[in-house]
């Protein structure tokens, strides 16, 4: 407990919130469980576990090397846990009167929760603002060419080139003819 409480203490205030945010999700699943004998919204209990832990490894390893920053980790879990927060809510709105009281203090917990968690993550994102990761098939192929070092010797002597010669030029007493009429030749 002292090493969760040391941890605890080495999150930054958006970090907090984020994970408070991410407690309150397990806490209603944990509600949903006892309202109704299945909790509310298993999605959002595994990706407010997967918060915990990305928060939990960031500073329990700091030498971890991540895939891409540990912002952006954080926001796309809690934003997904968000969305299916909101989905189950529209979907619940139908059976408030069958759900009972602990069901909707669980809905609502669990609301709370996910829409709390994407705050903070959303927070610290915007803090951070890290770089978003190049996700293209091949990055050398995309790459643009190296420049070619400017000489530094004089160049060899070329062979004068010709002028290039100018278009004829059409008297303005002959128009060109329009070929889009239908009737054929005429004569």
């Amino acid at each position: 407990m002292a090493q969760v409480q040391e941890i605890w203490n080495k999150l930054n205030p958006r970090e907090r919130l984020t994970a408070t945010g991410a407690l309150v999700v397990v806490a209603a699943w944990i509600l949903g469980i006892v309202a109704r004998g299945f909790g509310v919204g298993s999605i959002g209990l595994l990706g407010a576990v997967a918060v915990l832990v990305v928060l939990y490894l960031k500073y329990a390893n700091p030498s971890m090397q991540w895939p891409v920053a540990v912002p952006l980790i954080t926001l796309g879990i809690a934003a997904i846990v968000a969305l299916f927060a909101v989905l189950t809510l529209v979907d619940y709105l139908g059976y408030l009167d069958f759900i009972g009281i602990l069901g909707i203090i669980a809905l609502a917990l669990y609301v709370i929760g996910a829409l709390l968690m994407a705050w903070g993550a959303w927070q610290e994102y915007q803090v951070e603002k890290p770089a978003l990761p190049n996700m293209s098939a091949s990055s050398a192929s995309s790459a643009p060419p190296a420049a070619a070092p400017p000489a530094t010797s004089a160049p060899p002597e070329e062979a004068p080139t010709a002028p290039p010669a100018a278009p004829a030029e059409t008297p303005a007493s002959e128009t060109p003819r329009s070929s889009s009429s239908s009737s054929g030749d005429k004569t």
